[in-house]
């Protein structure tokens, strides 16, 4: 389902986007754990129109007749934002913008997909709708979430590209584990009105794909903006040696994340280690005083605790629901303050380099261990969380690259993040560098089926 093989399959006639449609909304409803809802009238409809100007030679744009899946946070004009929970019914009067403006350039939506209720867990656990799940060797480990069913859609085959939102990792927590490319951009880059919020102050978007040029894709339409692959550009990447030592990184989290540094320098790209004080700050922030969504979410959804209906929600949501208004008034307004300064401390350590981490510590762990207590869910969730919810409370750009596989055949991820606004830089460095990361993901997988 990659977009430049659907449209060289468009463009010879070997099939029709209504094909695709028809064979995505097929698959979509083969596996109702990954699509809450389908739009299936409306594909069908949309892919019909886009094969009717591919027979005219005259597509609107480069996802014209592209399949796409939406996380049910966003708007859909008619259908419910179930936000991964039961208690929402009401039909959506409008459609997102985001989502609009996709099929106005002739992408087709399949469906809605699933997500950890309200969008509060980085595990991707569903009790309501299914837990999307990927097998190896016979074990079925988690996506990641809590844009479980976005990422679980686009590594299922079903189609090309996802939306998600991103809060403390929600994008590149489920890239990380599915061996999937994810963009969680800074806040402003996209139009996020008719979304259901989490934490409005740190809730935003992007897409989950197979490769980072059809990332690019989508945000040239989002965005209205040109991310071409510079020529001699020439930019410096950073890492912190000493800061990644003392993360408890799994063996092949870590020899993948040193491995991709060597390449890079073995291609001749830059790559220094200097030491950046302000990771280490957040996290201890964070552990001192808590997290700044939690509060949010608290906020957010006040009124489902006020009236009782905590015994509706998944209850490894609810009890965090319930833990999340702990943090004193004095407390919360230093959290605001500080993510101010960090942000603009950030800014001088990095001095315009990219930042390169792991995106996540380990590879997916299985839905076994997770599910055992509640007890192990707070473990897993607060470690997948734990690299990107710095990149969240700076509002920092990322992007998830997969760069290696564990012996088992897990999937681990590369992170690159810029300071916060700095998207477009940060994609035109990235793919500058993806061919060498995306060789060492490759690699893994052919020492793997070897």
């Amino acid at each position: 389902m990659n977009i430049d093989n659907l449209q060289a399959g468009f463009r010879k006639r070997q099939f029709t986007p209504l094909d695709i449609a028809k064979f995505a909304l097929e698959k979509a409803k083969q596996h109702p754990e990954v699509f809450i809802q389908i739009c299936e009238a409306e594909a069908l409809l949309q892919a019909q129109q886009s094969t009717q100007r591919w027979l005219d030679n005259a597509p609107i744009s480069e996802l014209d007749g592209i399949p796409f899946g939406v996380k049910d946070l966003f708007d859909i004009e008619g259908y419910i934002t179930t936000r991964g929970s039961k208690l929402y019914t009401d039909l959506a009067n409008s459609t997102a913008p985001q989502v609009s403006d996709l099929i106005k350039f002739g992408a087709v939506l399949i469906g809605k997909t699933n997500l950890s209720e309200f969008a509060y867990s980085g595990l991707g656990l569903n009790p309501h709708f299914g837990t999307p799940t990927q097998k190896v060797e016979n074990r079925n480990y988690i996506t990641g979430g809590s844009s479980c069913g976005s990422a679980a859609a686009v590594m299922e085959g079903i189609v090309s590209f996802a939306l998600g939102t991103d809060t403390a990792g929600s994008i590149r927590i489920p890239s990380s584990y599915c061996g999937l490319v994810g963009f969680r951009a800074s806040s402003s880059r996209y139009d996020n009105s008719d979304i259901a919020p989490l934490s409005p102050s740190l809730d935003t978007t992007g897409p989950i794909c197979a490769s980072l040029k059809d990332i690019c894709y989508i945000d040239n339409l989002l965005n209205q903006n040109t991310t071409s692959i510079p020529a001699n550009t020439q930019f410096n990447l950073i890492f912190d040696e000493q800061f990644c030592n003392q993360l408890a990184m799994d063996e092949a989290t870590k020899d993948a994340f040193f491995a991709s540094i060597a390449a890079l320098k073995k291609h001749g790209i830059k790559v220094e280690n200097h030491k950046i004080t302000t990771l280490n700050q957040t996290l201890e922030l964070v552990n001192r005083i808590g997290w700044l969504g939690s509060i949010e979410a608290y906020v957010t959804y006040e009124h489902l605790i006020k009236q009782q209906q905590l015994s509706s929600i998944d209850p490894l949501v609810a009890q965090r629901l319930k833990n999340s208004n702990r943090i004193e008034a004095e407390d919360v307004s230093r959290l605001y303050q500080q993510r101010e300064t960090l942000k603009r401390q950030l800014a001088k350590e990095l001095k315009g380099s990219t930042l390169l981490m792991p995106t996540t510590l380990t590879t997916a762990p299985l839905l076994s261990d997770i599910t055992q207590s509640v007890e192990s869910f707070n473990e897993y969730n607060l470690k997948a969380l734990r690299l990107t919810m710095i990149g969240s409370y700076l509002d920092c750009p990322g992007i998830a690259l997969p760069n290696g596989l564990s012996p088992n055949g897990l999937p681990t991820s590369l992170l690159l993040s810029q300071c916060s606004g700095n998207d477009t830089e940060l994609l035109r460095y990235a793919m500058t560098i993806e061919p060498f990361i995306t060789s060492l993901f490759n690699q893994a997988r052919g020492n793997n089926n070897g």
